[in-house]
């Protein structure tokens, strides 16, 4: 019976800590995608490559 009773919501300080893990990622996405284009603008690497480098990881 203890489960039934319990709060269903997420209390308001964790969902603030969702919001900053969320950025987080973000951020560290976007700056991995920087990394690639720089990366793909060195010479020696053939387009192809980098396409099937993005879709195989």
């Amino acid at each position: 019976m203890e489960i039934a009773q319990q709060p269903r919501f997420a209390k308001p300080e964790v969902r603030s800590r969702d919001t900053a893990i969320l950025i987080g990622y973000s951020i560290l996405a976007i700056v991995f995608l920087i990394a690639m284009v720089f990366a793909s603008m060195s010479s020696g690497t053939a387009p192809v490559d980098f396409a099937a480098m993005t879709a195989f990881p």
